[in-house]
């Protein structure tokens, strides 16, 4: 392997219908943060409810770690989820571009692409043209062909059983 790809940032991407797309996004910011990784969390669908990942990343309070709900919630709830998710987009770009991450997250994408909020040609040229070493985890349901055809991983995760099947509800610690 040639140093340019040893090197070269990642772009990764966690879709599917099982659940835990997320909750492996934050396991690959944990790992990033123990070898002191400058890193960015932006959630693009999250927000407007008090959630377990909210109240760790916020409590971290590290230098080189940034985290941002940009969402107004459950994409099928009310909200003005079109206007947050192409601010937040404003603030992703940013991030593609700048010197001061080595990974970036953005937990949702995925859904707000699917829901066109945000322009896929706008997203996948940005995420072709940043910074050469930048590393970037996507994640989310109905992840679109283009954005897998250009990511350098792809996991699918699929549910087979689920507690909301048989009428329980989602979980405080667990679900959110």
């Amino acid at each position: 392997m040639d140093k340019e790809n040893k090197e070269s940032g990642l772009l990764l991407n966690v879709t599917g219908n099982g659940k835990g797309k997320s909750t492996s996004a934050f396991g690959i910011v944990i790992r990033a943060l123990g070898w002191n990784w400058n890193v960015a969390l932006l959630q693009f669908v999250k927000g407007g409810m008090e959630t377990g990942e909210k109240q760790f990343f916020e409590s971290l309070k590290l230098p080189n770690f940034l985290y941002d709900q940009l969402g107004a919630g459950v994409s099928w709830n009310p909200g003005n989820h079109e206007e947050l998710a192409r601010e937040g987009w404003k603030k992703a770009e940013q991030l593609l571009q700048s010197d001061r991450f080595d990974l970036l997250v953005f937990d949702e994408l995925n859904i707000a692409l699917w829901k066109k909020w945000l322009d896929l040609d706008t997203v996948l040229n940005a995420l072709k043209t940043r910074r050469p070493t930048l590393n970037v985890v996507v994640t989310g349901r109905y992840a679109p062909p283009e954005l897998l055809e250009i990511s350098d991983l792809v996991s699918e995760i699929q549910e087979i059983k689920h507690p909301y099947q048989r009428g329980i509800p989602a979980r405080k610690g667990i679900d959110y």
